[in-house]
């Protein structure tokens, strides 16, 4: 939070700067219309404003391309992340529908042991060979 207002201040001092320097170098080219002022007086002063000014618009510029360059990073490191999610999602959804079809094929086998028991055909209490291969095609899995 202070480093982002460290560098308002920062950025609106060099662009008073550079605005300021920029006015000051017309007020002092004007000032050779007044006879009173000698004309080097005002040329060396144009010159030094001149070059405030362009060395602080220079810095303006080059604060802009350091913005430019830091959000293009941030960008290109937002897509990777968003790359890296999708790529975890897509497993994570794929995994899911291979549980839901196992919890399917589950259920299926207990409705129709369900529905032997209920016609009579296997019994729980002793076991027929019927009931062990039921049971042995049941596959349980750890969950992740």
């Amino acid at each position: 939070m202070i480093s982002l207002l460290a560098a308002f201040i920062t950025t609106g001092i060099d662009s008073l700067l550079a605005y300021g320097a920029l006015a000051g170098a017309v007020l002092a080219f004007a000032a050779r219309l007044e006879p009173r002022t000698p004309k080097w007086l005002s040329t060396y002063t144009t010159t030094a404003l001149l070059c405030v000014s362009a060395w602080y618009f220079s810095a303006l510029h080059h604060d802009r391309e350091a913005d430019i360059a830091q959000l293009r990073a941030d960008y290109k490191a937002l897509t990777r992340i968003t790359a890296a999610h999708k790529v975890i999602s897509q497993q994570a959804n794929d995994s899911l529908l291979d549980r839901l079809r196992q919890v399917g094929a589950l259920e299926e086998k207990v409705r129709d042991y369900e529905f032997e028991l209920q016609r009579g055909r296997i019994a729980t209490c002793p076991s027929d060979p019927a009931y062990l291969e039921r049971m042995h095609a049941l596959q349980f899995r750890e969950a992740l």
